[in-house]
Parts: C-alpha cells; structure tokens; sequence
C-alpha cells in the first residue's frame, strides 16, 4: 500500500508520491511534503527540485494553510508527522533502528535546510523507481549510483542563481571612469601641450568655445580715453572707455614714489568710473586704468594730472540785511545768501547779544526772522548766521536797530483812525484763545462778516490776500459776529478759509468798534493803532487793494 500524507494545505489524507492534493489542488513538494507556490521550481523549504508543474494540473496558489490542530495519540500529544517514505513492500516506513536517517529534519525555509539523503534503490518501493528529484538535476544520488546506506549529505542549502550587474549600470562605470580620469589628465596640465598644438593647427576655424582646444581669446581690452576728472586737492575720478566688457581698477603712484591700488571693480561694463581720496594738495600723480575681461587677457591706460593745492573751503555770501515791521515790541530781519543756507539771529542789548532764535534748518537763499517781546524805545544789536549743506557757517558783521516809542496810556482807545484799538479776546473754530495784543509788531486785518452776499464775497477777497501776503509781518481775523459756529464753520468751508476765524456769538468785540453792518474791514499797526478802516458798501475789490493799504501802513 503507497505511503499516505496529509495535505499541509486542507489537512487531507493523500497519497505520499502525489505532487498536488486531490482536494485542494495545493503544489506539494516530493522531498519535504510542504506547499510548493505555482510554477516555482525549487521548494521554497528545502530546495527540492520540484520541476516545473505537471501537465494538465492546476497551477493555483497555494492557500495559506490553516493551522493543523494537534491530535491526541496513545502516546499522548503528537504534532505533525515526520515525513515518511514508501517502503518497497508497500506501507509507511521511516528511519530504521540503527541506522542513520534518510534526510534531516527541516530547520527552515531554504536557507539553512538540510537536504532529503537518496535512499537505497532496493527501497524506492515497487518497479525500482528513483526518488524524486534524481532526474532533475538536484544533488541526490542518482539511480546508477546509488548511495549506501548509513551515509549521508552535507546541507549546502538550495542552488541560487548568479546574477551580474546590469550592462546599463557597467556602461557607466565605465563612462563615469573614463571622464573623471580625463578630467583629471586635463587638470593636472598634462594634455597642455597637444591641446595648444591642435588649437595651431585649427587656428582660423571657428569653432565652440566650451571645446578645451577651442579659438582661445587672447585680445586684451582696447582701453582708450583714460583721464583723471573732479580733481580736488584731496581726490580725482578716474574715467576710460574699453572695446568690450570687463572689470576697472586703477594703481595710484606719487611722482616721488609710492603706489596704491584701487579695489577691484568686478562688473563687467565699457564706461569705467573709479573714485579716487585720500590725496595730498598739489601733489603730481600718475596713474594705470586696468580692465581685464573674461578670458583673463587685461588691457591698461595711463596718465597723470596734480591735485589743486590747499584753499579755504568755499563759504556763503550773506547780502541785503533789511530791518522791517519796527514796533515798540517786535521787529523783523531779513536777508539773502548766494547758496542755500539756514536762518538763525542772535541779539541783545549789548554787543554781547544773549539771546539767539531757533535755528530753522529748511536751507534756502532768502531769510527772515521776526523777534517779538522786546522792550520799546530800545536799541538792540544782532548778527544773522547761515550754514550750507556742508555745515560751514557765516556770520554777518554786527547791526543794530531801535524799537518804536510806546503808545502812550493817555491816547484814546477806540475804532477810529489814529486810535489805540480795542483790546479783545476771542475763541477759534477749534477752541483755541486768540488776542489782538498776541499780534503786537505786525499789521493786523480785522474783518466782522456775517452770512450775507456781501460779507461771503469779501471773505473769499481776504483769502486771497491771507495767502499772497507775508505772514511774518502781516495776519488777518476773521470774526464771525453774531453766528453760532455751526453757520460760521459752514461759511468758513465752503470758502476754503485758512486765515483764522474767530467767534464773536454776543456781539460784545463788534460793538466796541461800532459795528452795525457787514463786512467791515480795519487795519491796525504793529504799535495797536488803527491806521485804516473799510466799512460797507464802499468794500474792498481787489488783493492789490488790500496790499497798497498794508504798504502804506508799514
């Protein structure tokens, strides 16, 4: 009877010498009983030679199998069964007492495994037949040479196949070390020499220029019109022009020796510029305006020029010093410079000065500063002072001026012509306090309007003036009589006033110059007198107008 197994696949009883389990289809391998994948040729467990899948059987993947439980024997627990072979008699046999076992157990799945030992051909069962694996080229003992009994193979694990590098992988070696080792060659200088022999022999070819035997460019830059400009006594600009792109530096060498290099200027460009400092006056120089462009070759131009000798560094011209706007308070100063300068004054009573004015720092060529609170009938001294761009400062020789008289207390106080204006105090539009005696040294142009024609149209005139006229030495008022703010900031937008707008809701400042209509226009002078005055309808016309009035009043 042929040996019987069980299917490590369903667990079915089958015949020993079966290659795939009628039940299940599973591949089985001959040698250690164990699943075999489809069209695999070695086992994957021991490395039997399992051949290619038998005709007409189905080649499916083997299942995975399901863990096969332990059966209870006579003898207590038993696992799986060792693998066992057909005896020639027929039934199961195994190993025989006394002698060596026909194969090792597995130890795992191909590396590693031992391999099945050929059994004698007297027990390869009926017919004589070889083992499995004998004609397939698997190191077993074939049947013309059988094996004795009690010998036994070394395990030397499953057959791999070689395998060799890519061809692909091999080609690039080989190109990766061939141009390295080129590359090298090259580096080191050694193919210099037949390089510049073949560049000889292709001489006039044009050829690319990323060829290393390629036209070589050996035509240095064409520098031309090289000079030295803005020389100072401390400094020159070098300037020169070349036939194509490349840097600029220049050497600076003194005519009793001694040279100094510029820093090199690496932008490639054809107008070469390179600031030249740190010279001494009225000395000789030469200089060499170097250029070299992308091939290394470098072209020079030369020349020299003298530094201008040591001179007093160029200073203002303060001219035209007028004094204007005298009151027995104020004053105002004015002048010109021939470059553009600040504006500052010092003063006092003494040539001594003490007291000195902001400096305004706005540079320009016309000045004027106006000084207030000082004491009437007074001769002051004053310098003004300027500096330009360079912070040289000029000072003009010393000046003096005298302030008015004071208004005497006993002159009658009233809005008639050569009257002492009244005093008053009024709010702004945006809370602010504002005083006719705050004014004091200027001319000041009170205007009362209300929300009439007549009074718009002369407000629009008043801002014309406001703009046109020197605010140093002249101001205007605005005073809403008898509004609420709310009309006056609505008249005071629509005209676009900038001029101040002072409100007078009680009506009390315009009834201390007898107002009863508007618009009504007053000048007052630097002293507080009232100098002119405009009353409707005979109203003012034109800004020259208002001027003339101003002018005269000054």
């Amino acid at each position: 009877m042929p040996g019987i197994i069980r299917c490590p696949g369903c667990g079915q009883e089958i015949d020993a010498n079966s290659r795939f389990c009628s039940h299940c289809t599973t591949r089985i391998c001959p040698g250690c009983h164990g699943p075999v994948p489809p069209r695999a040729i070695y086992c994957p467990h021991c490395g039997f030679s399992v051949g290619p899948a038998v005709p007409g059987a189905s080649e499916q993947p083997a299942p995975t199998p399901s863990p096969r439980p332990f059966t209870q024997a006579s003898g207590g627990i038993t696992g799986p069964q060792p693998r066992q072979f057909p005896a020639a008699s027929g039934g199961i046999i195994g190993p025989q007492p006394g002698q060596p076992p026909y194969y090792n157990e597995p130890q795992g799945p191909i590396s590693g495994t031992p391999i099945p030992q050929a059994m004698p051909p007297q027990q390869y069962g009926a017919g004589n037949q070889q083992p499995f694996g004998a004609a397939e080229g698997m190191p077993y003992a074939s049947a013309q040479a059988p094996i004795s009994p009690g010998k036994t193979f070394k395990d030397t694990g499953p057959i791999r196949v070689r395998r060799g590098f890519p061809p692909a992988l091999i080609l690039l070696l080989i190109i990766a070390v061939i141009g390295l080792g080129g590359f090298a060659i090259y580096q080191t200088g050694w193919l210099q020499g037949p390089i510049d022999k073949a560049r000889e022999l292709i001489s006039g070819i044009n050829l690319p220029d990323w060829l290393p035997f390629g036209n070589e460019d050996t035509v240095p830059p064409v520098v031309v019109n090289a000079s030295a400009s803005n020389v100072s006594n401390a400094g020159a600009v070098i300037i020169w022009q070349t036939d194509e792109p490349s840097t600029s530096q220049v050497m600076i060498c003194e005519s009793t020796g001694g040279c100094t290099w510029t820093e090199l200027d690496e932008n490639l460009v054809t107008d070469h510029s390179v600031n030249i400092t740190d010279l001494k006056p009225n000395t000789q120089y030469h200089f060499t305006a170097t250029s070299t462009d992308t091939a290394s070759n470098q072209g020079t131009g030369e020349g020299d020029f003298t530094t201008l000798g040591a001179s007093v560094t160029p200073t203002l011209v303060i001219s035209g010093i007028t004094v204007s706007g005298v009151t027995e308070v104020a004053v105002t100063i004015s002048w010109t410079t021939d470059k553009p300068g600040t504006t500052q004054v010092t003063y006092g009573t003494t040539s001594v000065y003490g007291s000195t004015t902001a400096l305004e720092p706005a540079l320009g060529t016309s000045h004027s500063v106006s000084l207030a609170g000082l004491t009437a009938a007074t001769t002051y001294h004053f310098k003004v002072m300027s500096k330009d761009s360079s912070g040289n400062e000029v000072v003009s020789p010393d000046q003096t001026f005298t302030t008015n008289s004071a208004i005497p207390q006993s002159t009658e106080v009233g809005p008639e012509v050569g009257m002492r204006a009244p005093d008053f105090t009024l709010p702004t539009l945006d809370g602010k306090q504002v005083s006719l005696s705050d004014f004091r040294g200027k001319v000041v142009i009170i205007n009362f309007w209300q929300n009439v024609q007549q009074s718009r149209n002369e407000l629009a005139l008043m801002q014309d003036a406001y703009v046109s006229l020197p605010r140093d030495t002249v101001t205007m008022l605005a005073i809403s009589w008898k509004q609420t703010p709310a009309i006056t900031e609505s008249v005071a937008t629509s005209k676009g006033l900038t001029m101040p707008v002072l409100l007078d809701e009680s009506g009390d400042v315009a009834a201390k110059y007898n107002i009863t209509i508007s618009p009504v226009t007053i000048f007052v002078d630097g002293q507080g007198t009232v100098r002119d005055t405009s009353l409707y309808p005979a109203t003012l016309k034109s800004v020259l107008q208002i001027e003339s009035i101003v002018n005269s009043i000054q």
